[in-house]
C-alpha cells in the first residue's frame, strides 16, 4: 500500500497535525459561476426576482462582481431597467466602475453566456460554493478557538469546546438557511393547521399550548408565555431578577416545556445551589459557603435534590454563558430548539457581545436584542432576557431591549409609607425598602395594562418569588 509524504496510509484517518498541515489553502469559488448568474440578469432580467431570492451579495467570492450584483440589485429595487449602459454610468457615478475592472468587464459579462437558461444551475453552484466557504470558515475560528484556550481567559476546557461547537452551528445555519421566507396561502394554510393539531394535541393529553409562569395574575391574565416569544425582565441590582426567572424557568420545565438558562452572573454550582433552595422546606441560603449547620438541612437539602432530579433532571440545562457572543448563543439555541427544548432564559443579556461592528455599546446591544427577538420566531421558542436598570429606571444601556420584546416585567422594591409629622418637627423620614416584599410591574404584555403590578413575598435565603394573593 502506497504511502502518503507523511508517512500515511490512504486508508488511514489524517492526525491533528496532518490536517492543520495542509489547511493553508484558497478558499473555494468558481468565477464561471459567479459571472454566469449575472450574464444571466442581463440577458434575462425577468429572472432577477428569482435568483435574488435565493442568492444574496455575500454569495459572490469575487469583490469586483459582489459589487455589480449589490448594484443590480438596488436598481431592481428603484425600478431601474437592468441595462449595462445604465449600469455602467451608475458605477462610474459612484467611483466603483475601476475597482469591477472598467466597462470591458460589464461588456464581457454580458456577452458570457449564450442562454440564460442554465441560471439555475450558476445559482445554485455559488450558493453551495458560499455554504463550503462559510463551513470552512465557522471550523478555522473553532480551531482557532480551541488552540487558544487557557492563553486569554479563565475558563475550563468544556466551555471552550462548547463555545467552538456553537461557532461552528453558527456559521452553517447562517449559510443554510433558506432565503426564501416567502409562502403561498395554501402553504401558510398548511403550516396554520399542523400547529393548530399540535397545540390541540398538547390540551387533549392535559398540557398547556402557552408555558406558564407559576405567577397567578400572569397566568390568568395572558395566559402564561406564547412560542415565538420574546420577554424581558429588568430590576435595579440585587432587586430579584434572577430569582423571579429561576423561578419561572423550573416551573416551565416541570410542566412540559424544557429549558435552557444561560447565566452569565454565577457558575452552574451557585446556580443549582440556588434550585435546590427555593425547593427546599427549610432555608438552605449559604450551605455552599458553610457547609450543613444541621441534621434538618442535610435532610431537606436530600429531599430538594431528589424531587428536582425527578422533575426536571433531564428538561433543564445550565449554560454558564460568561464571555459569549450572542452568534454562539444563538446557534446553540437552534441546536437545543432541534432537541426539543422550548425556553431560554438569557441572563444577563447586557453582559453578551457580537462579533457585528457597532457604532457603540447601544447599537451593540441593540444587535445582541434583536438577534434573540429574531431567534423566537426563527426556531419556535420562547426566550426571557435579563437586564440591569440605571438609578431613574429606564434599561441599561440600550431603550431597544423594550421595544423588541413582547412582554416586559419589572422587578421593583417595594418602600415603606413616609411617617406623618408635626408642623413642629424637623425630622423628615425617608421610605425604607421592604425587604420581604416585591412588586412585578408589567410594563408590557398581553392581556395586561401599563403599569398593573403585582405584590410577591421575596424570600431571598429561599430564592423564591410568590405573588402574595389579595
Amino acid at each position: 500500500m502506497n504511502e502518503s509524504p507523511y508517512g500515511r496510509k490512504r486508508n488511514e484517518q489524517m492526525n491533528a497535525e496532518d490536517c492543520l498541515a495542509i489547511l493553508n489553502q484558497s478558499l473555494p469559488w468558481s468565477e464561471d459561476s459567479e459571472k454566469g448568474v449575472i450574464s444571466a440578469i442581463f440577458n434575462a432580467p425577468e429572472k432577477l426576482s428569482t435568483i435574488r431570492a435565493k442568492v444574496s451579495p455575500e454569495c459572490f467570492y469575487h469583490e469586483g462582481l459582489r459589487t455589480i450584483y449589490s448594484e443590480i440589485l438596488t436598481m431592481d429595487d428603484k425600478d431601474v431597467p437592468i441595462d449595462a449602459v445604465f449600469l455602467t454610468n451608475r458605477l462610474r457615478d459612484q467611483g466603483k466602475l475601476e475597482k469591477c475592472g472598467g466597462p470591458s468587464v460589464i461588456t464581457e459579462l454580458f456577452c458570457f453566456i449564450p442562454s440564460p437558461s442554465h441560471a439555475a444551475i450558476y445559482a445554485k453552484s455559488l450558493v453551495d460554493l458560499h455554504k463550503q466557504r462559510r463551513a470552512i470558515h465557522g471550523h478555522a475560528l473553532a480551531l482557532r478557538q480551541l488552540q487558544l484556550h487557557g492563553t486569554e481567559a479563565d475558563i475550563d476546557i468544556d466551555t471552550t469546546i462548547n463555545t467552538a461547537i456553537a461557532t461552528v452551528q453558527t456559521f452553517v445555519s447562517g449559510a443554510s438557511d433558506d432565503a426564501s421566507t416567502t409562502a403561498t396561502l395554501s402553504e401558510c394554510l398548511n403550516e396554520h393547521i399542523e400547529a393548530m393539531c399540535q397545540t390541540q394535541d398538547r390540551i387533549d393529553s392535559g398540557l398547556t399550548p402557552l408555558i406558564p409562569t407559576g405567577i397567578p395574575s400572569l397566568d390568568s391574565g395572558c395566559g402564561g408565555m406564547g412560542l415565538n416569544e420574546y420577554w424581558l425582565v429588568t430590576g435595579p441590582t440585587k432587586s430579584g431578577k434572577s430569582v423571579l426567572t429561576g423561578n419561572l424557568s423550573i416551573h416551565a420545565a416541570r410542566r412540559g416545556f424544557p429549558t435552557v438558562v444561560f447565566t452569565n452572573e454565577l457558575g452552574r454550582v451557585q446556580y443549582t445551589g440556588r434550585l435546590i433552595a427555593a425547593e427546599s422546606s427549610v432555608s438552605l441560603g449559604g450551605i455552599d459557603r458553610h457547609g450543613f449547620k444541621s441534621r434538618e438541612e442535610q435532610e431537606a437539602y436530600q429531599v430538594a435534590v431528589k424531587k428536582l432530579r425527578s422533575d426536571a433532571g433531564k428538561t433543564y440545562k445550565i449554560d454558564t454563558s460568561a464571555g459569549r457572543y450572542v452568534e454562539d448563543i444563538v446557534a446553540q439555541i437552534r441546536v437545543e430548539a432541534q432537541a426539543g427544548f422550548k425556553l431560554f432564559v438569557v441572563d444577563l443579556v447586557g453582559k453578551l457581545r457580537t462579533r457585528q461592528k457597532c457604532g457603540n455599546r447601544e447599537q451593540e446591544l441593540a444587535h445582541v436584542s434583536l438577534s434573540l427577538c429574531d431567534a423566537t420566531k426563527k426556531y419556535n421558542v420562547a426566550i426571557i432576557a435579563v437586564a440591569q436598570e440605571n438609578s431613574d429606571g429606564d434599561v441599561r444601556e440600550s431603550k431597544s431591549l423594550a421595544m423588541d420584546c413582547e412582554a416586559w416585567l419589572k422587578v421593583a422594591h417595594v418602600y415603606t409609607a413616609p411617617e406623618k409629622k408635626s408642623s413642629f418637627s424637623k425630622e423628615k423620614k425617608e421610605p425604607e425598602i421592604i425587604r420581604d416584599r416585591r412588586y412585578i410591574i408589567v410594563e408590557l404584555a398581553r392581556g395586561f395594562a401599563a403599569g398593573d403590578k403585582i405584590l410577591c413575598y421575596f424570600d431571598g435565603p429561599r430564592f423564591t418569588l410568590k405573588e402574595i394573593a389579595e
